[in-house]
């Protein structure tokens, strides 16, 4: 898989950074950069559209392809638009505002089945209609960064692309709108305060019960501080605390009550300050309803969920009647995963188990009639010889990482799996992000 070129921090790129090309491209890979083929060695270029051609500065060269950023469009393509965020240049938050949402979609499903042709020999895939939500006031969970090197010019903001500087903002428009809000008057807030070269990062969020702000320190805010970050909660309706710790938080502002979110509307399910949630709120419902209905498990089969972070699978195919083992590497989220069984009175078996430990992977359960797994972008390459012993009548894999997915996915078919369906899910629009959601079984 192609990378997104990060500079290391205090190395110039020399030479390479003052190589200049016109290209033209030809398609975009899966994480929406263009492909000059015409170039030997291939080169990847950030921001460029296929039929475009370009002036690209050379950021990355490699033996087998190159990596550029476009500095000039000399001739556009017909589906090329103007960004919608004025940061969209520096930030390297969404890299691809430059196409529509739906053009996007539809150049990564072309990149990802060709990656499949070539990964597992198969040329025609069940393509399902992609799930989608609102390209913009989707994001629901961030992280802001700062900058307090200079006290005149402190930064909040995100990292810049390709570095890891801050670049400072002034408005987000992909997060919510209740985000949106409270955004500027805590960016003036946060440039205010007397400590800011002790907060860490900033993390926002905005669940179905409270907005929450969560602050890292690395030493103690002074007193008028602490006040100023009360007040400020109070006056916005925030629950506020401090991540003195790594995973130790104080409590400021709000009461004791953990955020809250719904995978389908009659859950509810708390999480950490520092737990996964899908941030995509609209998007992660459609999400847990299609995995229900491609996994079709009746009451009382045993399925086997991996990767089940806090219940975000787990509770819903319970819900339905399943009988479900969850498994989780966090011991943390594997008893946030139980209390939140409970406290929605139902009965789910959660291990903790490291599933990227073969002496781990020799404890999963041995008879199950349904798998679900959802890993993060390595994959789960070590599970599929498993998987395949298991013989359950579907696999369901939701994937973060096309690649990873398409040579774990090569393992099963190899050994006779078909992959039924498949669709791509736009968890994060504009962004180089692919996610997809594929069943597989195995002809009985």
């Amino acid at each position: 898989m192609v990378q997104i070129y990060k500079a290391p921090k205090g190395k110039k790129q020399g030479a390479v950074g003052a190589t200049k090309l016109t290209l033209s491209i030809d398609e975009l890979e899966h994480g929406g950069l263009g492909v000059c083929r015409s170039h030997q060695p291939v080169v990847f270029v950030e921001g460029g559209l296929p039929g475009e051609q370009l002036d690209v500065r050379i950021s990355e060269k490699k033996s087998r392809y190159w990596q550029g950023i476009a500095v000039k469009v000399l001739s556009p393509s017909a589906q090329r638009i103007a960004p919608f965020c004025p940061h969209s240049r520096e930030c390297g938050g969404c890299q691809n505002q430059h196409i529509s949402q739906v053009d996007l979609l539809a150049h990564k499903q072309n990149a990802v089945g060709q990656l499949l042709q070539r990964q597992t020999g198969i040329t025609s895939l069940n393509w399902q209609s992609p799930i989608l939500g609102p390209a913009q006031g989707y994001r629901r969970k961030a992280r802001l960064a700062i900058d307090a090197q200079k006290k005149a010019e402190v930064k909040v903001g995100f990292r810049a692309k390709g570095s890891d500087q801050v670049v400072s903002i002034s408005q987000c428009p992909i997060l919510t709108e209740p985000l949106q809000a409270v955004l500027p008057p805590l960016l003036h807030l946060i440039k205010q305060l007397r400590g800011t070269k002790q907060l860490g990062h900033i993390s926002v969020l905005d669940a179905d019960n409270q907005l929450q702000l969560c602050l890292r320190i690395t030493r103690a805010l002074p007193a008028e501080d602490i006040a100023r970050l009360r007040q400020f909660a109070e006056d916005n309706t925030l629950r506020l605390l401090l991540e003195t710790a790594p995973n130790r938080f104080e409590l400021v502002c709000g009461d004791n009550q953990d955020a809250c979110y719904s995978p389908v509307p009659e859950l509810s399910l708390s999480v950490g300050p520092n737990d996964f949630i899908q941030v995509n709120q609209s998007v992660n419902q459609a999400m847990v309803n299609q995995a229900l209905a491609w996994l079709a498990a009746v009451p009382g089969e045993r399925v086997l969920d991996l990767f089940c972070g806090v219940g975000n699978f787990s509770l819903p195919l319970a819900r339905a009647g399943a009988s479900v083992i969850g498994v989780e590497g966090v011991e943390a989220m594997v008893k946030r995963a139980s209390d939140n069984a409970s406290a929605n009175g139902m009965q789910v078996d959660f291990r903790c188990l490291d599933l990227s430990d073969f002496d781990a992977l020799s404890r999963l359960p041995t008879e199950v009639d349904r798998v679900l797994l959802d890993p993060a972008r390595a994959g789960a390459q070590a599970l599929m010889p498993i998987l395949h012993k298991l013989k359950p009548k579907g696999i369901l894999y939701v994937s973060c990482n096309p690649a990873t997915f398409a040579r774990d996915a090569a393992m099963l078919v190899e050994k006779g799996w078909q992959i039924d369906k498949i669709g791509l899910m736009d968890m994060f629009p504009q962004t180089a992000h692919t996610e997809l959601m594929a069943h597989l079984s195995r002809p009985q």
